[in-house]
């Protein structure tokens, strides 16, 4: 099985790069056609002559069948009608289509920034799986998959209901800036093309009956709701989203921070369903069948009859997917009095998933999941040597241990028993972390040390809290009024392991926001660890392979940490696309890193994912400050985030912003203040010198204008003896006509549009001011409108706006020489 599944994979991945390779795509179908007949011919005419000629046609064949599934699916996916009438820009469109999944409802992201008076304050997810699409009077055949969010609570559709919706249909999008990882193969695992944006729930309608086929997927979605639904009431807000994300698997509860959380302290697997919560469902079903005395058969029909049923109410997620085979076939054996192989019957899971959806082998998820379980299932077996003579002494020395250790009290065999147990689980999660360090280093850019205990803690608890969580979902299917006991049991449970969480994560130096290793670093480190099991599991491999470890994340930090270069007398400042908002990282020759403005609008949990990757993508892992132009959330509200994952010497500020009383202004204060950030009020004649570069500060004046916070925007110019570039916020008057008083700097330099291209903020008297040769605009789709470039480019200015180029970047040196580059069409 071991050879078959890694014949699939190579096969898929072999697909992969042939249909990039060649101009048509649909080629490689005849190519698996052919190789498979080839392979098949071979094992019919010579197979019989010799069994290792056989099986490595068989491998071979089963490589063409991995080939062939990915060329089969992927030519579906390619060739849905729906691809050809979508783009990146939403457009209007009245389609009908079958609900295929179980809706998610989750709190609305942009709750706080109602756009209606009676905007609900939840959104439902739906996947449907479309049929017609209106094309003028009449409706048109369509195929195809689309993901469509409702503002609007909307989880009493279920899964085979035929609905017809009006909304804006727009395509997946691509990454925008660097460092950041485009959705598409995200979407295209879950065999979506595109997604729908419907404003109210009225917006659709049911115009059909029950389809056929979707009569168990309706049972779980209707099990499911209710559970979550239960548990949300039972166990508040504390608690209600960690114990639905553990029992169902839904966490789109749980807030941002906590997610934050339970990634820096390796415990995010928490909030994904998988093998291991599946297990302890396994093992509450075995006692149960224990306790009630039945048959083998029966209990075998049990335990895959709560697989089925778990893997349902969960989604069917890959990882759940791989530990109900695992089970099953445990079982399976078991019943037929058979003996299993872990690694042989992993393989089989392997198999089974990939066949099923090949892009299941480009999910990170996937691999996390497998290599764990493979990683358990070896280091178990850290005490044999290879050699029968010596694991016989190991053996015997082992039992003469025990015999001697059998005269001891009985305290004292239970304490032995007890540190046992826990120096096992713990070599079991240190093999674990340091196993998949590089893979999640490289995906989600933190190291985090601390996981090694935390999850060994954690491990009595989580148990606890999934079986009492269960209860109380089973007392609410049922209206048992003896829910609220498993309920409280459950929320005590799920009470001290966020205690423990929040205690993991600020333990100093526990965790460690990096960049990212290269990919071909990552590689490097699996070939050679798999590589090493080729070889005996004597003492000198294993010690090889600890040092090889230890080599790689030395050499990993060096790769990751190194800055990307930049000439001594030169600055570079990168605008980074963050929609409707600012964040400019600003670069100079002597090695000094700034950030202006980091903020955009409906931000209102205080990510700063795309600013993080842009940053990082530099090997930056410390800003010598950031700069807040004004107190608007859209330049600020990202700074949360950032102060979590980067040392930042400084915040720059106009005079009394961060004292205005502004509740947006709350979190800010709040991790300042937390991280002990040094505060710097700036304002007119102030600088800051970075090697042969100057930040110079033109606006605002000591004394605040009489205005709004735009109005007293900090205004910078960054200057290295050749073109400037201006900085100026949103800037308007009377602040402007402040700023245009002061003397004019030299004709061809930069400006950053105010007020993110604005046609209302008297931006053409800073254009004659400053009479730049480029013009950058940071914001939304609003800022693609032809009236503002036709307004910034009235100076011949050449115009670039981050929502329609993605980030920009702008290099200066001393010579005058500019490069302005942007990341869709010039990427670097």
């Amino acid at each position: 099985m071991l050879f078959l599944a890694s014949a699939s994979i190579v096969g898929i991945l072999a697909d992969a790069v042939l249909r990039e390779l060649t101009p048509s795509k649909s080629s490689s179908l005849s190519i698996w056609i052919g190789w498979i007949t080839i392979c098949t011919f071979w094992i019919v005419f010579f197979g019989d002559r010799s069994k290792n000629v056989s099986g490595i046609a068989t491998v071979l064949v089963m490589l063409g069948i991995g080939g062939l599934d990915h060329a089969i699916q992927s030519r579906w996916y390619e060739r849905a009608t729906v691809v050809s009438l979508i783009d990146d820009d939403p457009v209007p469109a009245i389609v009908e289509g079958v609900i295929d999944r179980s809706p998610v409802l989750r709190p609305h992201p942009m709750i706080s920034r109602r756009r209606r008076e009676n905007q609900s304050p939840w959104e439902t997810r739906l996947e449907v799986s479309l049929r017609q699409i209106r094309d003028g009077r009449d409706f048109v055949p369509i195929d195809g998959r689309v993901l469509i969010s409702v503002d609007g609570r909307c989880d009493d559709w279920m899964p085979g209901d035929h609905v017809r919706v009006f909304g804006s249909l727009r395509g997946v999008g691509i990454a925008t800036n660097p460092g950041e990882e485009s959705m598409a193969s995200f979407y295209r695992r879950q065999g979506l093309h595109g997604r729908m944006d419907v404003d109210r729930a009225e917006q659709i309608e049911m115009i059909g009956k029950l389809e056929p086929g979707y009569g168990f997927s309706r049972m779980m979605a209707t099990i499911a709701a209710k559970s979550r639904d239960g548990l949300l009431e039972h166990l508040g807000n504390t608690t209600g989203p960690l114990a639905v994300a553990i029992v169902i698997g839904q966490r789109d509860f749980v807030d941002s921070a906590t997610r934050d959380q339970l990634l820096v302290t390796g415990t995010a697997h928490l909030l994904s369903v998988s093998g291991m919560h599946l297990a302890i469902v396994v093992m509450m079903t075995t006692w149960i069948a224990m306790l009630l005395r039945l048959p083998m058969t029966t209990k075998v029909i049990l335990v895959l009859g709560v697989c089925v049923f778990y893997c349902g109410i969960t989604g069917s997620r890959p990882p759940v997917l791989r530990a109900a085979v695992l089970v099953s076939t445990l079982m399976f054996a078991i019943w037929m009095r058979r003996p299993g192989q872990a690694i042989n019957t992993l393989s089989l899971a392997a198999l089974i998933l990939v066949i099923w959806n090949p892009e299941n082998v480009f999910s990170v998820g996937v691999h996390l999941s497998f290599m764990a379980v493979t990683t358990l299932v070896l280091s178990s077996g850290r005490g044999r040597t290879g050699s029968p003579v010596v694991d016989d002494a190991i053996r015997r020395e082992e039992q003469l241990t025990e015999l001697a250790e059998s005269s001891q009290s009985m305290p004292i065999k239970r304490l032995r028993m007890g540190f046992g147990i826990v120096r096992q689980l713990l070599w079991f999660s240190l093999c674990v972390s340091m196993i998949s360090l590089p893979l999640i280093w490289h995906q989600f850019n933190v190291v985090s040390w601390i996981s090694i205990p935390t999850n060994v803690v954690l491990g009595p608890f989580l148990f606890a809290s999934l079986a009492t969580g269960i209860v109380t979902a089973a007392c609410v299917m049922i209206n048992s009024p003896f829910t609220i006991v498993p309920a409280m049991a459950c929320h005590g449970f799920l009470s001290a392991m966020r205690w423990i969480i929040e205690l993991a994560a600020v333990v100093p130096t526990g965790h460690a926001w990096l960049p990212a290793p290269p990919t071909w670093w990552v590689v490097a480190f699996y070939v050679v660890i798999v590589a090493s099991l080729g070889f005996t599991n004597s003492d000198r491999v294993r010690r090889m392979r600890y040092g090889w470890v230890a080599l790689w994340i030395a050499i990993a930090f060096t790769l990751a940490t190194r800055t990307a270069p930049i000439k001594a007398d030169a600055i570079e400042a990168t605008f980074v696309d963050v929609g409707h908002g600012t964040s400019v990282i600003a670069r100079f020759g002597s090695g000094d890193v700034w950030l202006y403005d980091c903020g955009r609008l409906g931000n209102d949990m205080g990510s700063s994912r795309y600013i993080d990757q842009a940053i990082w993508s530099l090997g930056i892992t410390q800003l010598d400050g950031v700069f807040l132009s004004h107190a608007d959330s859209d330049h600020f509200n990202a700074l949360p985030g950032l102060v979590n994952r980067f040392r930042i010497d400084q915040v720059c500020t106009p005079p009394g912003m961060l004292a205005e009383p502004e509740s947006a202004l709350d979190p800010v204060r709040d991790a300042i203040a937390q991280h002990k950030i040094p505060i710097r009020e700036l304002s007119r004649g102030n600088e800051i010198r970075c090697g042969r570069s100057t930040i110079t500060v033109l606006h605002p004046l000591a004394r605040r204008l009489e205005g709004s916070d735009n109005a007293n925007s900090l205004v910078l110019m960054l200057d290295n003896g050749g073109k400037p570039l201006l900085l100026p916020g949103d800037l308007e008057p009377p602040g402007t006509g402040v700023l245009v008083n002061l003397p004019r700097p030299d004709p061809g330099g930069l400006l950053m549009a105010p007020h993110h291209g604005s046609l209302a903020m008297d931006a053409a008297v800073v254009l004659q001011w400053f009479r730049p040769a480029e013009a950058i605009v940071s914001g939304g789709q609003r800022a693609e409108r032809p009236a503002v470039a036709a307004m910034l480019g009235t100076y011949g200015s050449r115009v670039h706006v981050t929502a329609r180029d993605g980030a920009v970047r702008v290099r200066m040196d001393s010579n005058g020489e500019t490069e302005v580059r942007s990341w869709l069409s010039d990427p670097w």
